[in-house]
C-alpha cells in the first residue's frame, strides 16, 4: 500500500543516520518537551493550574486599539450628557413648583378664606377679570406675596425633621423593602414636623392672604417673631377669637401626613405605569434597553411626582380650606375681594373648634363652598404640566443635539438565492472514458483508465490539448523497485 511504501522509505533513512534525522547542536543541548508538538493551542495552561509557577513578570496588557478609546469616550460623554439634562429638568421642576406656582396658591388661599363672597371660581373662567382688575390696581407684586415666608416655612420643615432623624432612631427616608415598623417611625418624624412647625405656618399663611393696600408690607423675619408668639401662649391666644395651637396641631398634621401618604402612594403608581408604558414602547421598537438613562429616570420620576402632587391637592382640597379658616380666625386679616377684584374685607369668624366650622361651612355655603378657588388650583397644576413637559422637550432636544451621533451597524444586502440547478446526470452517460477517470486504479476489479473490461491493451483516454494520463500503477511499481536497489 501507498502509504506503508512512505513509511518504510522514512524508517530506512532514519536507520541509516541520515543527516535529515539528526538534530542540531544547539537542539541538542536545549531539552524539548516531546510532547510540545502534540498540545493543543486551546489546552489550560500550567501557571493557572498552579500559580505557584506563574512567570513573576506576567505579560503586559494588550494596548486598547483607538476604536476602543474613541467608543469609551462617546460613552463618557453620553453619560456626562444625561446628568446635565437630569440636573436641568429637576431645577426646572424646582422653579416651577415654588415660583411659577406660588400666584395661584396666593389667588386659592384668598378665595378659601373669603366665606362672605358669592363667587366660588370653581372654574378656572371665572377667575380672569377679578385677577386683571387686580393686577390694573396693585401691579403683579399682588400676586407673589408671602413667597419668602412660604419657602422659609419649608425649608424650616426639613431642617426639623433633619435635626429630629439624628438625634432620634426615626428614620429621615424609607423604602418599598422597609418595615411597618420603620414604616411607622418615619411618619412619626413627619408627624413631630409640622407639629413643631404650626405656629410658623399660620404666620405664613396671613402673609400670604393679606392685602397689600390695606396692611403694611411684612418684614423678612416678621414670620419667625409671629410664629414665636403663637407657640408660646400655646394654650390661652393673645386676642380673644384666635385659636389656640394645640387645636390648630390635630388638623394641621393629619392634613399634612394624608398629603404624604397620597402623593407617595399615586406617585409610586404612576411611576410603575409609565415604566411599564415605556418597556412596551422599546419592545414594539424592537430594541429594548437594559439599564435606563439617568435623563429618563428623572423625567418618569418628576412626572410622577407631579401626578401625586396633583391627586393629593386635589383629594385634599375641601381638608385644606376647613384648616385654612381655622388658622385665620382671630389673626385681624384684610384681604382681596375676589367678586370683582378691586375691593377689601375683613376675616370675620368664630369657629370653636375643626367640626363647628365644618358644620358651619355646609350650612351657609353648602358643599360647593368647601371648593372655593378650586379654578385657581386647576390653572395652577396646568401650568405646572405644560412648562414641565416643554422643557423636557426642550433639555432632551438640546442634549441629543450636543451628543454626537452613533455610528449605524453596517447592514448587508440580502443575497439573491440560487436558482434551482440542473438534474443530475450520470457521468457514464456522457463518455465511458470520462467516467473511468473517476475509477480506483487500486481496486482490482475496475479496469484501468481508459480501457474497458476484457480489453489487453490499456487504452489511454486523451482529450484534445491536455497531455496523455499517466499509469499510475506502472509509476508505483518502478518506485518500488528503485527502494529494492537502494537496499
Amino acid at each position: 500500500m501507498a502509504g506503508l511504501d512512505d513509511y518504510q522509505f522514512f524508517s530506512t533513512l532514519r536507520e541509516k543516520d541520515n543527516p535529515f534525522w539528526q538534530k542540531a547542536a544547539e537542539d541538542k543541548e536545549q531539552p524539548t518537551d516531546t510532547m510540545e508538538h502534540f498540545r493543543r493551542p486551546t489546552e489550560f495552561p500550567e501557571n493557572l493550574l498552579n500559580p505557584a509557577k506563574a512567570s513573576p513578570n506576567p505579560p503586559p496588557p494588550k494596548a486598547q486599539t483607538p476604536r476602543t478609546n474613541e467608543l469609551e469616550i462617546q460613552k463618557m460623554q453620553d453619560v456626562q450628557m444625561e446628568k446635565y439634562g437630569e440636573l436641568s429638568i429637576n431645577i426646572v421642576s424646582l422653579c416651577a413648583q415654588n415660583l411659577l406656582s406660588h400666584p395661584f396658591i396666593v389667588v386659592r388661599r384668598q378665595c378659601q378664606v373669603d366665606i362672605n363672597s358669592y363667587r366660588y371660581h370653581i372654574l378656572p373662567i371665572t377667575l380672569v377679570p377679578a385677577l386683571i382688575h387686580i393686577q390694573s390696581f396693585q401691579g403683579f407684586s399682588a400676586f407673589w406675596k408671602g413667597l419668602g415666608s412660604v419657602l422659609t416655612v419649608r425649608g424650616m420643615t426639613l431642617g426639623v425633621e433633619d435635626c429630629l432623624s439624628k438625634f432620634t432612631p426615626w428614620p429621615k427616608e424609607i423604602s418599598p423593602h422597609s418595615s411597618l415598623k420603620t414604616i411607622g417611625q418615619h411618619l412619626l418624624l413627619k408627624c413631630s414636623a409640622l407639629a413643631l412647625i404650626t405656629p410658623f405656618y399660620s404666620a405664613s399663611l396671613v402673609e400670604t392672604v393679606q392685602s397689600e393696600i390695606a396692611s403694611e408690607k411684612p418684614g423678612v423675619l416678621d414670620v419667625f417673631k409671629e410664629g414665636l408668639t403663637r407657640l408660646l401662649s400655646f394654650t390661652q391666644p393673645q386676642t380673644g377669637r384666635m385659636l389656640p395651637v394645640w387645636l390648630l396641631i390635630v388638623p394641621t398634621v393629619t392634613h399634612g401626613v394624608l398629603q404624604y401618604i397620597i402623593g407617595n402612594a399615586v406617585s409610586t403608581l404612576t411611576s410603575q405605569v409609565l415604566r411599564h408604558y415605556h418597556r412596551q414602547d422599546q419592545h414594539k421598537q424592537g430594541a429594548v434597553s437594559k439599564e435606563n438613562g439617568s435623563f429618563l429616570d428623572a423625567s418618569v420620576r418628576l412626572q410622577s411626582a407631579f401626578v401625586g402632587h396633583m391627586a393629593a391637592d386635589v383629594i385634599l382640597y375641601p381638608l385644606e380650606t376647613i384648616l385654612h379658616r381655622l388658622h385665620m380666625q382671630g389673626t385681624r386679616t384684610i384681604i382681596d375681594s375676589l367678586d370683582v377684584g378691586y375691593e377689601v374685607k375683613p376675616i370675620l369668624t368664630r369657629y370653636e373648634g375643626f367640626f363647628d366650622c365644618l358644620n358651619t361651612t355646609l350650612q351657609d355655603e353648602g358643599i360647593l363652598g368647601l371648593f372655593k378657588g378650586f379654578g385657581a388650583l386647576c390653572i395652577q397644576y396646568a401650568l405646572y404640566g405644560a412648562v414641565l413637559k416643554f422643557a423636557q422637550v426642550i433639555i432632551q432636544e438640546v442634549t441629543l443635539a450636543l451628543v454626537p451621533p452613533k455610528p449605524k451597524p453596517k447592514v448587508q444586502d440580502p443575497v439573491t438565492p440560487l436558482a434551482p440547478s440542473a438534474p443530475y446526470t450520470p457521468i457514464s452517460s456522457v463518455h465511458p472514458g470520462v467516467a473511468s477517470l473517476h475509477s480506483s486504479p487500486m481496486h482490482p476489479s475496475r479496469p484501468p483508465y481508459g480501457g474497458s473490461p476484457g480489453s489487453k491493451r490499456p487504452l489511454a483516454y486523451a482529450s484534445p490539448g491536455r497531455r496523455q494520463d499517466v499509469d499510475l500503477r506502472a509509476e508505483l511499481e518502478k518506485h518500488k523497485s528503485s527502494l529494492t536497489l537502494d537496499d
